[in-house]
């Protein structure tokens, strides 16, 4: 999930259905945020926030320059995890209802619209703490609805690389000597300090909505969370710009993508096989 959020195009919520977790993290969010926690989501909570932290925080240098400089192949590892979550979510739904099929059309009809909309990037600027709010609040709600990518959303409000330049600011602060920390510490302070309260608002606020609907449309729900699934595959296709060149490198890279989607889609087989206690739950 912390990798996935740092890659425009893919959702973090879409790793956490991948793996079969969904509905127990939406649960266990809303209740901390309605003051109501129990152990167990507690637990669950504490697991996947601080390994997605602890990746976002090591790794925020490292996946810009890659998805700037190398888009098709973080996107096509991506496209095979995506599409190896399907099997996964289609057991939690179990006998499909006439409810969860009209949610999984409609899921994948928005999603497909979505990605037929053309959109431009943002021009990166100076990060205004308005801005700054609303691109945490945007970004964290569609990190929990799968199909929903929050990095992307920063590319077109152009905080994307504002951000993560301020994460891998902190982290280099972190290991600098005492005199040298804290302005480094300040300056990315107030770039991620509004971020984090409007992320905040935006978990308060989805996570109980979500839960909300899956307890009463459940089937419905699950159908629709299908439809975003496999309609987010559209907007991660790693060929979405012309590639000039020779037919060969063209196929290579075609070979080299095809490869790479299929060591996604084992990686999240493997990883929902793990646990598969878990999701049975």
């Amino acid at each position: 999930m912390g990798l996935a959020n740092l890659v425009p195009g893919v959702s973090g919520g879409t790793m956490l259905l991948v793996v079969g977790v969904y509905p127990q993290v939406i649960e266990a969010i809303a209740k901390l945020t309605t003051l109501r926690p129990d152990r167990d989501g507690l637990i669950l909570l504490a697991s996947v926030a601080s390994s997605a932290a602890l990746l976002v925080l090591v790794l925020a240098g490292i996946v810009r320059d890659l998805v700037v400089d190398h888009r098709w192949v973080m996107y096509s590892v991506f496209l095979g995890s995506t599409l190896g979550g399907v099997p996964v979510l289609w057991k939690l739904i179990g006998k499909p209802s006439a409810k969860c099929w009209f949610g999984a059309a409609f899921g994948l009809a928005l999603m497909l619209a979505t990605t037929a909309v053309p959109t431009e990037p943002a021009v990166a600027g100076a990060s205004e703490i308005p801005v700054l709010f609303l691109a945490g609040a945007g970004a964290f709600a569609a990190m929990l609805l799968p199909g929903l990518s929050g990095s992307y959303l920063l590319v077109l409000s152009g905080q994307y690389v504002p951000i993560l330049t301020a994460v891998d600011t902190l982290k280099g602060a972190l290991i600098e000597s005492a005199g040298e920390r804290w302005p480094a510490v300040i300056d990315a302070t107030e770039v991620l300090a509004p971020f984090a309260v409007g992320a905040v608002v935006a978990l308060v606020g989805i996570s109980s909505l979500i839960r909300l609907l899956l307890r009463r449309q459940r089937s419905l729900i699950l159908g629709f969370l299908l439809g975003l699934l496999i309609g987010a595959v559209r907007g991660l296709w790693p060929f979405e710009t012309e590639t000039a060149g020779l037919l060969l490198p063209d196929f290579v890279q075609g070979a080299g993508a095809l490869c790479l989607a299929a060591t996604g889609f084992l990686v999240t087989t493997l990883v929902s096989r793990l646990g598969n206690g878990d999701s049975d739950s």
